[in-house]
């Protein structure tokens, strides 16, 4: 089996990142579903996707102490536990996850994930430190990435390559979706302007310290979610794939999500800073 894993900073698309890479001819051609939330309006739109068959949980390599390791439980991210794995008793599964390696993770994957069962390819991405970033993730500034929790999940996985999605722009429909999305969890009130800075910072960081090795293919990601087709050659190279013949099906329909998060979020904006 040829493993790939997916490390990115959150709101960079990882999820649409390892689904992408895991509908190729070779991969499980996992499921995706759509999160679904309700604006102020009452409107019922979606804020995110989930790709349940791709989740690597990663609570093995790191400490109990880790404020990435304490918020397991927030967010919904094992809710899927009890919608789908259900051969499995949920207790079991909460006390096994702590403990469970890599190989031992994937064989609980639930069978009705997968559309290709002779698949010889996996691509993974770690949950609940999507990045593998130190426990500074709370403060305001820049994450970097935990060298000894990084080895620990490497020497565990032994991933064929690393996908790292990047943002070297100032794309605003990619921005302005992630901080809507903070947003609406409460979690704060950044400005999407915050978050640009922040991101072009954390590429610049991952590129030139390359503090993932040497084994990495990064991702122009607003190129991908905008269709260009170079990049996404150089994706299906990195993982030794054909291209998808309807490629632009995918990532069009996804690119209308970013989209209507980001009018959600100028319409919210525009309303609070507009008052009075």
């Amino acid at each position: 089996m040829e493993n790939y894993l997916v490390l990115y900073s959150p709101g960079l698309c990882g999820t649409f990142l390892t689904w992408l890479i895991n509908q190729h001819n070779n991969f499980p051609l996992y499921k995706s579903y759509e999160k679904k939330y309700t604006n102020d309006l009452d409107e019922v739109f979606t804020l995110d996707i989930a790709c349940p068959g791709s989740d690597w949980y990663i609570n093995k390599h790191m400490s109990k102490d880790s404020d990435y390791y304490l918020d397991i439980d927030q967010n919904g991210e094992r809710e899927w536990v009890n919608s789908i794995l259900t051969n499995v008793d949920a207790n079991f599964y909460k006390e096994s996850l702590l403990t469970w390696s890599f190989e031992e993770n994937r064989r609980i994957r639930p069978i009705d994930e997968i559309n290709n069962e002779s698949f010889t390819k996996d691509c993974v991405k770690t949950t609940p430190n999507h990045s593998l970033v130190n426990d500074d993730h709370v403060s305001s500034g820049m994450d970097y990435v935990d060298k000894e929790l990084f080895k620990r999940v490497i020497d565990d996985m032994q991933p064929e390559k690393i996908i790292v999605p990047i943002y070297n722009s100032s794309d605003e429909t990619l921005v302005k979706r992630w901080a809507y999305f903070r947003q609406y969890h409460k979690k704060d009130d950044t400005d999407f302007v915050y978050w640009i800075r922040i991101w072009n910072e954390w590429s610049d960081y991952v590129v030139k310290d390359n503090p993932y090795g040497n084994n990495v293919h990064y991702v122009d990601i607003e190129k991908l979610t905008l269709g260009d087709n170079n990049e996404y050659l150089k994706l299906c190279e990195a993982i030794g794939e054909t291209p998808i013949d309807n490629i632009q099906e995918d990532i069009t329909a996804y690119r209308k999500i970013l989209s209507e998060d980001a009018e959600q979020y100028d319409r919210i904006n525009e309303k609070r800073y507009n008052v009075g």
